[in-house]
């Protein structure tokens, strides 16, 4: 057999070379099959991604096409550079408060005053339970100065506080107004009532100051507030100072009331809300001195329950141990300065530290004090300081510095910015100073302060300060660190200002001047107007004050320019 395989071989060698191709060609082929099944399939599946892609792309087309040209958007009203709005036969409370009441996201205008004659107005007087003339608050579009809404809701009013977020704990803010007969009155951003302070739990009291915000202390998810009164019969010689917790849901009392004996009368009362370092919150107020007391302490007397068995997780209702060695064991007051006749009391904010630092200002001094050790930093020596002072940043730092105006001698006043680090002086102007002249402001740029103030440069009047200012001009102006030796003149009216400030109205877009100018409660009515202009429109209508302090080599147009295009901030 072996032969014969041999010899086959030999007679047929090609033959066994086609036979082991053939073999080797099938194998090779079944190799190629095994291949392009697999390469087939991954052919397909690229196929079904390409498809898909251009399926979502083509679906993003049009919906992209839609909401541009099918859908339309809401269409967002013009903020106009200058809106007015008057009243006549009125009188006004001389504030104004802002706040974005529409939620447009453009702050809105709010203001009180009297009609002389409200029976043609809807939710008159009259209509909601009130003697005639009483007080409305009234709400202007910031936008365009369109009425939003107006309603009567006091026969007098002595303060509105407005932004309240999450009042009476609805999603949006609203207002708390202190007026007569309603001791209190919490409205939302429609002006529609959400209570009412029940003046039975009041008999015999006044309020004074405005209402403190706290956190929530009754554990209903609804931030409280703080009120206080003193008997109607001791409102000018006070001899006791009432605390009142109030739930911010319903306006109902948090317990009783708590008891504070006082010496003197509060000419200057501006209580304020503190918190230290340690997260302790204290209530500070004027009385003589500066003095303070514990939420905790006012808590505890107010509901009569120890802090161990409170269950609220109120992180807020317990002492700070630097503090509690400066508290009077018995009366549980702590004195924040020695100062008598403080006139002022304002906090500013400091990165990074809770407590930041306290600002306390009295006829002749102003003192800066840390917040936490109240230790004193500075002072600055004040012959009659004509309001309280304004924060800024002249420099070129994070640390506040401060406008103060000083009354020099009859008809003269001195605005001065100090050093917020030391309290030296950085720039200071004599002005002629009017009466019942508006308290200045100031509006934050990118990396400083711009500083609105008003009064008369002597250079207006030759140097002379006339005998008789009632009748004479009003002067607005306004100087920015950049250019200390210029000040813009940008308003000189003859009317009676009544109220004045400066705000963002958009973030981070449109500063704007807002004026309110008439007759004040107690006079006869007439014409009351209110107006708003952005900074840009009256920068380019100023005209260009040069000082002299020393040589600015711009020309006033190119000043005009380099504070037109200035940006501001909140």
């Amino acid at each position: 057999m072996r032969e014969n395989k041999d010899l086959e071989a030999e007679i047929h060698p090609l033959k066994n070379d086609e036979v082991r191709n053939r073999d080797a060609n099938e194998v090779s082929n079944r190799h190629k099959e095994t291949k392009i099944k697999p390469l087939r399939k991954f052919g397909q599946l690229s196929r079904c991604r390409t498809a898909a892609f251009f399926l979502v792309l083509f679906l993003s087309l049009i919906v992209v096409f839609a909401f541009s040209f099918i859908i339309p958007c809401p269409v967002r009203p013009v903020s106009q550079r200058t809106w007015t709005r008057t009243f006549e036969n009125a009188v006004s409370y001389p504030f104004l408060t802002l706040w974005d009441v529409n939620r447009d996201k453009v702050t809105d205008v709010i203001f009180t005053f009297k009609y002389s004659n409200d029976s043609n107005i809807n939710g008159s007087c009259v209509a909601e339970g009130f003697s005639s003339p009483c007080a409305y608050v009234t709400v202007l579009s910031g936008t365009n100065g369109n009425l939003l809404w107006q309603r009567a809701l006091a026969d007098d009013i002595q303060h509105l506080q407005c932004g309240i977020e999450n009042l009476n704990g609805s999603k949006s803010s609203g207002c708390l107004v202190i007026g007569t007969p309603h001791l209190l009155t919490a409205i939302n951003s429609s002006g529609e009532t959400l209570w009412i302070l029940k003046t039975s739990f009041a008999v015999g009291l006044s309020v004074i100051g405005p209402t403190l915000i706290l956190p929530d202390l009754d554990g209903d998810d609804v931030g409280d507030l703080l009120i206080f009164f003193t008997p109607t019969d001791q409102v000018s010689s006070a001899t006791k100072l009432i605390f009142r917790l109030l739930s911010g849901r319903s306006g109902d009392p948090i317990g009783q009331e708590v008891h504070h004996n006082v010496t003197e009368r509060f000419v200057h009362f501006n209580p304020l809300i503190h918190i230290t370092n340690t997260g302790a919150y204290y209530i500070l107020f004027i009385q003589g001195t500066v003095q303070g007391v514990a939420l905790k302490d006012i808590y505890i007397q107010a509901t009569g329950i120890p802090l161990p068995a409170v269950k609220l997780n109120a992180v807020f209702l317990k002492s700070d141990p630097e503090w509690e060695k400066k508290t009077d064991p018995v009366s549980r007051k702590i004195e924040i300065s020695s100062s008598r006749a403080a006139k002022y009391l304002q906090q500013v904010d400091v990165p990074g530290k809770n407590a930041g630092t306290l600002l306390i200002s009295t006829k002749n001094m102003v003192e800066l004090f840390d917040g936490q050790s109240l230790q004193n930093y500075w002072h600055h020596n004040t012959s009659e300081i004509q309001g309280a002072p304004v924060s800024g940043y002249f420099n070129m730092d994070d640390v506040s510095d401060f406008l103060i105006e000083d009354f020099i001698e009859k008809n003269r006043k001195k605005v001065t910015i100090v050093d917020g680090k030391s309290g030296t002086i950085l720039w200071e102007e004599d002005l002629i100073c009017r009466t019942n002249c508006p308290q200045p402001v100031s509006i934050n740029t990118v990396s400083q302060s711009t500083f609105l103030f008003w009064g008369e440069l002597p250079m207006q009047t030759n140097g002379s300060v006339p005998e008789d200012l009632t009748e004479s001009r009003h002067y607005l102006y306004m100087v920015h660190p950049s250019h200390p030796n210029v000040i813009l003149e940008l308003k000189n009216s003859t009317e009676n200002v009544l109220a004045f400030t400066t705000a963002l109205f958009e973030k981070s877009r449109h500063a704007c001047n807002v004026l309110l100018t008439g007759q004040p409660i107690g006079s006869e009515p007439g014409l009351l107007t209110i107006t708003k202009q952005k900074l840009k429109k009256a920068i380019s209508l100023s005209t260009v004050r040069r000082l002299n302090k020393g040589h600015d080599d711009l020309s006033d147009d190119e000043i005009k320019k380099y504070l037109y295009i200035m940006r501001y901030k909140s």
